[in-house]
């Protein structure tokens, strides 16, 4: 996970809602691409998964982490 600094979101702790400044990123997801006449390409993209104002980092970090770590545990079984 890669936790990056921006601009104009919401903190998603609890009730908290004041302007984020952090977003938390997750796993590189491939997308395959083709146009009209058949040609194809594949693009990386990275997912937003959540954001935190700047007294919230570790809390939604570890919020993120707990359901992110459930869902893979969930997908293996």
């Amino acid at each position: 996970m890669k936790i990056n600094k921006i601009l104009h979101r919401c903190c998603k702790y609890q009730s908290c809602l004041k302007i984020a400044v952090y977003e938390f990123t997750d796993a590189e997801v491939e997308v395959n691409i083709s146009d009209k006449d058949g040609a194809s390409a594949t693009s990386v993209e990275t997912i937003t998964i959540g954001y935190s104002c700047e007294h919230h980092v570790e809390e939604v970090s570890k919020m993120l982490k707990e359901i992110y770590d459930d869902d893979k545990k969930d997908k293996s079984s």
